[in-house]
């Protein structure tokens, strides 16, 4: 590469972050928050150490921009697109320290901004998200450290990105063994572990990481029960979960960019083992953390498609670094062609999701079209602070909103913007059961949500003395109904069934 040629490519890759910042900017605000956010955003409301679900991060980052901007869809997400251009910035510098060729810099960028996992998952606020940067940030560091021979108290700060990746998730965790992996596969760096500096590291990452365990400890360890037993119900590795893992990859990564990932995972390997120390820099952080979560997922009923996402961010600087090589040295079309193609396809998916979110054009039944969480829940919100006005007057008691699922609840509770005491009563654990205290509920009247997802009526869920439909409130998309809300109206609670 010429200096000329990491100019222009580093300016293509300036662009490329911007372009999609600016994308981000104009459509994340006008759209409602999706499930997983609006109970995050619940999080928020309720600043703690940490939470059932998830460590703390997302909720202190939501709760940040919110005070700054206000409670809504647009400022819940600005943290998401800030860390995306951190996350670009981050590539870059991964791509120029490692082969000082902008190219693969850019072609990264654009990758990782094109995997629908990644550039579908942009418009919302997650804690994947945070993760991703520290991880990535971590294995920059550590490049600099082990290869550079920076000081000692380097690996002070890798302790601190290590502690602030697991305050986002717990996947944080991986990086541990993967460095030590790293560091014990090249006489060189072996050294360190004659040093107390990487030692300490995990000492000063567990100080970071002290409020989840403080959490914990103060509530009986229910997350650390939560993740590593109490959802994996059926345990057990079936051909029912090889199918959800290979379909999920391949939707959340696209086909093409898939097979390409895993072969620069594999191409990546065979250079580490000729002694390519930046490629077993890669490979250490990405193949172990694949490996586990194929197993994690082949395992568990439970997983999701997003688990492996982690392993897949040095394995995009691979592809890009492993494809243009075949490309300079001989010139090859079909690296380049395959490239294209697989370009071409996750663009092309990434354009119609986009085009479907705000004009459905997919024949996707409304009961199973993730979009759909996005839309409806302001009307519910209206209606059901009206109602709640009107019986308050009537009764001279002010009601509370109730619902059976963390999804009902927390859409419910921001779209009434916290004004309405919410209240989430079912017999599984989550967030809500850390706030809720029934006792202080029974005797009071309720409005309850309902809708075609979790349609369970009132009276099979809950103990009142009379159940009344209020109201119907329908969400048409595309010509069709996609939504059905209901609002009840529910005399003296008296407990669950």
């Amino acid at each position: 590469m010429t200096t000329e040629q990491n100019r222009r490519f580093t300016r293509y890759s300036a662009l490329t972050v911007a372009g999609f910042a600016v994308f981000r900017l104009m459509v994340m605000g006008r759209a409602g928050l999706g499930d997983s956010e609006s109970y995050y955003w619940a999080w928020s409301q309720r600043l703690d150490l940490s939470y059932f679900d998830h460590p703390p991060m997302v909720a202190w980052l939501i709760r940040l921009f919110t005070d700054m901007g206000g409670d809504s869809s647009f400022w819940t997400r600005m943290p998401s697109v800030l860390l995306f251009i951190v996350i670009g910035w981050l590539f870059y510098r991964l791509a120029m320290d490692l082969f000082n060729d902008a190219r693969v810099a850019f072609l990264s960028i654009l990758t990782f901004n094109l995997i629908p996992m990644f550039g579908i998952g942009a418009l919302q606020m997650v804690p994947d998200i945070p993760s991703a940067v520290f991880y990535l940030l971590f294995i920059l560091l550590a490049w600099r450290l082990l290869e550079r021979g920076g000081p000692g108290w380097m690996w002070y700060v890798l302790g601190v990105v290590m502690g602030l990746g697991a305050l986002s998730k717990y996947f944080a965790v991986l990086l541990l063994p993967c460095v030590v992996m790293l560091a014990a596969m090249v006489p060189e760096y072996r050294r360190w572990f004659l040093r107390p500096e990487p030692y300490l590291m995990g000492v000063v990452a567990l100080i970071v990481f002290s409020p989840v365990l403080i959490w914990n400890v103060q509530h009986d360890f229910p997350s650390f029960k939560f993740h590593l037993s109490t959802r994996h119900t059926h345990p057990g590795i079936s051909w029912d979960n090889f199918g959800q893992l290979v379909g999920g990859q391949l939707l959340y990564v696209s086909p093409l960019y898939l097979i390409g990932l895993l072969w620069a995972v594999y191409a990546g390997a065979r250079k580490a083992l000729a002694v390519d120390r930046r490629y077993l820099l890669l490979v250490s952080f990405s193949a172990p953390t694949l490996v586990f979560f194929y197993a994690v997922c082949l395992w568990t009923n439970d997983s999701e498609p997003h688990w492996p996402a982690f392993g897949y961010l040095s394995a995009i600087v691979m592809m890009a670094s492993l494809g243009l090589e075949k490309w300079d040295a001989a010139r090859s079309r079909a690296a380049r062609n395959y490239f294209a193609a697989a370009t071409a396809l996750a663009s092309a998916l990434f354009v119609l999701f986009y085009i479907h979110l705000f004009h459905p054009i997919l024949p996707i039944k409304p009961k199973y079209d993730i979009v759909n969480e996005l839309y409806g829940w302001d009307a519910v919100g209206a209606e059901a602070e009206e109602l709640a006005a009107a019986m308050e007057r009537d009764s001279g008691r002010k009601p509370f909103l109730l619902a059976h699922h963390w999804v009902l609840c927390s859409q419910a509770n921001f779209a009434t913007g916290g004004r309405l005491e919410v209240a989430c009563l079912n017999g599984k654990v989550d967030q809500f059961d850390f706030w809720d205290d029934e006792n202080k509920l029974l005797g009071r009247d309720a409005i309850v949500v309902t809708d075609l997802r979790f349609e369970e009526t009132p009276d099979t869920l809950y103990r009142f003395d009379k159940v009344i439909k209020l109201r119907e409130i329908p969400f048409e998309r595309g010509g069709q109904i996609t939504r059905l809300f209901t609002l009840w109206e529910g005399k003296n609670y008296r407990g669950q069934r």
